[in-house]
């Protein structure tokens, strides 16, 4: 069941979804090819169900924690039928040393564009098409939880300016409408092969924060689960709301490739930059181990040769001299 446009009329929606389908014909994408084992790319099946809002307990999140002292956290939405655990490979693979890295894991619930069959699933999805409703109740829901983690980071020491949020095709769709209504501006946002959803509520809801969050979106010009047309229209309306965004588009389908993950790297690296480490102490001596351990993780510093704490101390007065 393929996306179906508008009726043809004279208005100027029109004339955008006109300029829309030439940027999708004519846009150059960036050749790709590689697809990495760390999501579900399954293809949905189009099939009638039931509308059913029933979501069934979650695991608790896969936590990587930062390798060196933690300034920054990204959390990161799986797809459809997929799992935090499917994606936390990603943490090692971009090699952030001061980025927390959380999973979340979608509970089980029928799903009525898969015949009704339970799977994890951050809301119901009804069908995919432009005029198909929505399950706002589970998306709002989500959107709630991914607030709640952002809170519970911010408790934590880590403030909202350096936290980003984002995901894989649903899990990016929820992400999505909990940047745009979050109370405060956030680090970033980023959409892979995913869209916007409630977008017929959303400038209800937005916030100014969610306007001053930047936006980093990337799809694949050959995607048959999620149609390339769905993420130019996604990233055109989150345009229009005063939101800056950066779309990307690739030669691949509904997957991921090493382009997009460099490029999205490299989001990361421009909107949550390594912190700068705290000064070293003059006295080392008055500090604890502990402390020794953490002035060295945040340079990166190998202390595994350190066994008492006169070793810790020799090794932080070589950083100074």
């Amino acid at each position: 069941s393929a996306a179906r446009l508008p009726v043809p009329n004279t208005s100027p929606r029109l004339r955008l979804w006109a300029a829309l389908f030439i940027i999708v014909v004519l846009a150059p994408p960036v050749s790709c090819s590689y697809v990495p084992q760390t999501h579900d790319s399954r293809v949905l099946r189009l099939k009638g169900g039931r509308d059913v809002r029933h979501n069934m307990a979650a695991a608790s999140p896969v936590v990587v924690p930062a390798k060196s002292s933690h300034s920054a956290t990204v959390i990161w939405l799986h797809g459809l039928g997929d799992s935090g655990s499917g994606w936390a490979p990603i943490a090692q693979q971009l090699s952030l040393p001061h980025v927390k890295w959380i999973f979340p894991n979608a509970g089980s619930r029928p799903v009525t564009i898969n015949g009704g069959t339970a799977m994890p699933a951050w809301a119901d999805i009804i069908a995919l098409s432009l005029e198909a409703p929505e399950d706002e109740e589970g998306t709002l829901a989500t959107k709630n939880l991914i607030h709640s983690l952002i809170a519970d980071e911010v408790k934590a020491g880590v403030p909202a300016n350096r936290i980003v949020i984002g995901g894989f095709s649903q899990g990016a769709a929820m992400s999505c409408v909990a940047a745009l209504t979050h109370d405060q501006p956030l680090a970033g946002c980023f959409i892979l092969s995913g869209y916007l959803t409630l977008r017929n509520k959303i400038p209800n809801l937005l916030t100014d924060a969610g306007r001053a969050t930047p936006f980093f979106q990337a799809h694949g010009s050959q995607d048959m689960v999620v149609p390339f047309m769905f993420g130019q229209i996604s990233s055109q309306l989150i345009s229009s709301f005063g939101v800056k965004v950066d779309f990307h588009n690739y030669v691949m389908g509904h997957a991921s490739c090493e382009q997009e993950l460099a490029d999205l790297k490299t989001f990361f690296s421009k909107v949550i930059p390594a912190a700068a480490p705290a000064p070293i102490p003059s006295d080392l001596n008055a500090l604890s181990a502990k402390e020794l351990k953490e002035i060295l993780k945040a340079r990166s510093v190998d202390f595994s040769d350190c066994y008492e704490k006169c070793d810790l101390v020799n090794k932080v007065q070589q950083l100074v001299q």
